[in-house]
């Protein structure tokens, strides 16, 4: 009864890692955290439930599947409101629009649209919010716990695009089918340079907070590195690993910068001049 989309398990791990390791967090923060989390996996059974897993799953599994979402529902419940009870304002608004994201990928769940592109962008952006109401209650400042959410969602999205042009390709059997593949690839592309060019521009801004952008640039080159060598299905694995690499590779990016930032938010107020 966990859930199976191991690409997913990154899409929400990795802004939940950066939080906590990047900022300082609170109780709020944990009880958040572990909300999350447990929304997640309860993802699984509720497919189990509706059929999603298949007609023989559902028979066999569906009372398994009953007891396990209850515990994961019953826990998501009790650590949220617990959660955005010691928390700020700000992070229960900022909570109120990832569970509104949350609610949508679940409708999607339901109308069996999970795997579609519009399923999987959903997805992306859900998990990816989480990192809003962490990163306030951790303590980040409004515009970094933004460009955190915004870094994982821009990662997320091209490591997902990449996988699904792949699959495209390989299942493409007409020259109109390899056209609008190889029009994709360009628009690919382009993104990948477009997202390197902000983040090695990001740290000659003038918001410090923007800085962290910077931290995209490893997706956005293994992905673009991809787009040019036009794998097959054959190296779905090995891009896989790559992608995951390179999530590692902008996580410790991402939480180093991060602390700089808190650091020269601290020592700022004490200078004789202004820095920028």
């Amino acid at each position: 009864m966990v859930p199976r989309e191991h690409g997913a398990y990154a899409e929400l791990l990795f802004p939940i890692a950066t939080v906590l390791l990047g900022g300082s967090p609170t109780t709020s923060t944990w009880l958040l955290s572990v909300a999350a989390v447990a929304c997640f996996v309860s993802n699984e059974p509720l497919l189990v439930l509706l059929g999603e897993r298949g007609t023989r799953t559902k028979r066999q599994e569906s009372s398994r599947a009953k007891r396990a979402l209850l515990v994961f529902v019953l826990i998501a419940l009790g650590a949220g409101l617990a959660g955005l009870v010691l928390a700020p304002r700000g992070v229960r608004i900022a909570a109120g629009f990832t569970i509104l994201l949350g609610g949508g990928l679940v409708l999607t769940a339901i109308q069996g649209l999970e795997r579609t592109m519009f399923g999987e962008a959903l997805a992306a952006a859900a998990l990816s919010s989480v990192a809003i109401p962490l990163g306030l209650s951790a303590g980040l400042g409004i515009t970094a716990t933004i460009a955190v959410a915004l870094i994982w969602l821009v990662a997320s999205s091209l490591g997902t695009s990449i996988v699904r042009l792949t699959v495209a390709r390989t299942k493409s059997r007409t020259e109109e089918a390899h056209a609008k593949v190889a029009f994709k690839r360009g628009l690919l592309m382009l993104a990948c340079l477009v997202v390197v060019a902000v983040g090695v521009g990001a740290p000659f801004g003038s918001r410090v907070g923007l800085w962290v952008l910077a931290a995209a640039v490893p997706v956005a080159l293994v992905v673009l590195v991809m787009a040019a060598l036009r794998p097959t299905t054959r190296r779905l694995r090995l891009m896989g690993w790559s992608l995951v690499a390179a999530n590692l590779c902008s996580l410790i990016a991402v939480v180093t910068t991060l602390k700089i930032i808190q650091d020269f938010e601290a020592v700022e107020p004490t200078l004789p001049f202004p820095m920028f």
